[in-house]
């Protein structure tokens, strides 16, 4: 009986109820967003498709979810949270059901459209909720579990997907994996609730207002989201460069896999999941870490890190140590994904928050969307192995970048002791 109070104390450290139901929302939203990139060598052969093409199947995904992000963070902090999850993860797994009811590129293209529309609406009114609904000693953890859920939908996203895929085909992937999605949609409803808010008419009718005591004093106006980030835009910039870069790189992995090491594409949609497994253990290292160390430093050592790995990736040959890699590349992804959460909530007041992350998000978002058919034109001049060079290269001087700024607030924490 202790063991189980023991472990039920330990859980609650973590975030508790909430947080798992959000986990296994974020899990079935990105176990159908996760699909695309997966099971694209596959979709490329059966549709015959150019990397031009493929590229701006991506595209049709991510410009509209990065988009939608700024739309989903501005109706986040106005409307109910519950209900912008709910139309996010609903919309998504309708559209993931449609995909996989279509076998014509242009109807797929349409249908990534409006799965980004409805992928921006998630994110933004997730994190925001989690945001506030823990203090700072959890808040890192609990957003760790959030994303680990959505690692663990990333993961077994293209091992079940391949599995489908390579016993019937990929339609029937996108089929069956939409479901989890459209099963989270009556949990939201029945379990999840989130933070009052405050009704500040209520509130100041029960306050005596004592005229002789009291001055009144002029109302200040409300800073603009551009004033609020302004302290953290350099690392926010970083951050997003980062993005840009790792992201593009992962869109074309599993093509990467199939093109230059002649791995079979089903294989190649399955070991896309190691990746995401090491995102889960990145996620639990990151949320620990942030929570028990400086936020903007534990950021940073992700961003120092992961352009040597990627680099390290173009140059070994497919062995055994190239799952090592792909742990690794994995582990940094998201131990930056769970560190730039936390630290961009805690730089922002909470009626602004999922308007911040919309953004945050959205510029990433759109950033990746830009480069993924560019990349894919350069890949069809010039090869997918050169490309991915130029990608791991860019990705190493951001990271050095990183370095420098870390080595830079070192410095400033030594002097500071000094004086």
């Amino acid at each position: 009986m202790s063991k189980i109070k023991k472990t039920g104390t330990s859980l609650s450290k973590w975030g508790g109820g909430p947080v798992y139901l959000l986990g296994y929302t974020h899990f079935s939203h990105d176990l159908c967003t996760g699909l695309l990139v997966a099971l694209l060598p596959l979709i490329r052969e059966g549709l015959g498709l150019s990397y031009l093409q493929s590229g701006f199947l991506l595209s049709a995904f991510t410009v509209t979810s990065g988009l939608s992000q700024f739309l989903g963070g501005w109706v986040g902090d106005r409307m109910s949270r519950r209900l912008v999850i709910m139309i996010g993860v609903g919309g998504v797994g309708l559209s993931a059901l449609a995909v996989g009811l279509n076998s014509a590129y242009y109807p797929i293209l349409a249908v990534m459209v409006i799965m980004g529309i409805f992928a921006g609406a998630y994110h933004p009114s997730a994190v925001s909720l989690l945001s506030s609904s823990f203090d700072k000693v959890r808040r890192g953890k609990a957003m760790a579990l959030h994303l680990v859920g959505g690692s663990i939908g990333f993961a077994i996203g293209p091992i079940l997907g391949g599995i489908i895929a390579d016993a019937f085909n990929w339609r029937f992937a996108f089929i069956l994996l939409s479901l989890p999605a459209l099963f989270a949609v009556p949990l939201i409803l029945k379990k999840l609730s989130q933070p009052r808010r405050v009704n500040r008419s209520r509130l100041t009718e029960q306050i005596p207002v004592v005229a002789e005591v009291v001055a009144i004093e002029p109302i200040k106006r409300s800073p603009g989201i551009g004033h609020i980030l302004r302290p953290i835009a350099i690392v926010l910039a970083l951050v997003i460069l980062v993005h840009f870069v790792s992201e593009s790189a992962l869109s074309f992995v599993p093509l990467y896999l199939v093109d230059k090491h002649n791995i079979d594409p089903a294989y190649a949609a399955m070991l896309l999941g190691v990746i995401r497994g090491g995102g889960i253990i990145g996620s639990l290292f990151g949320g620990w870490l942030s929570d028990r160390w400086s936020r903007r430093n534990s950021l940073l050592v992700s961003l120092i890190a992961i352009g040597p790995v990627l680099y390290l990736l173009t140059i070994l040959p497919f062995n055994g140590w190239i799952f090592v890699i792909f742990i690794l590349f994995g582990f940094l992804l998201y131990m930056r994904m769970v560190t730039i959460q936390p630290f961009l909530m805690e730089n922002v007041p909470s009626h602004f928050r999922a308007t911040a992350f919309g953004i945050y998000f959205g510029l990433s978002m759109e950033g990746i969307s830009v480069l993924q058919p560019v990349a894919g034109h350069y890949m069809d001049i010039f090869g997918i192995a050169d490309v991915f060079n130029i990608i791991a290269l860019v990705c190493l001087a951001l990271s050095v970048v990183a370095l420098f700024m870390l080595r830079r607030k070192g410095r400033r924490q030594k002097q500071g002791a000094v004086a």
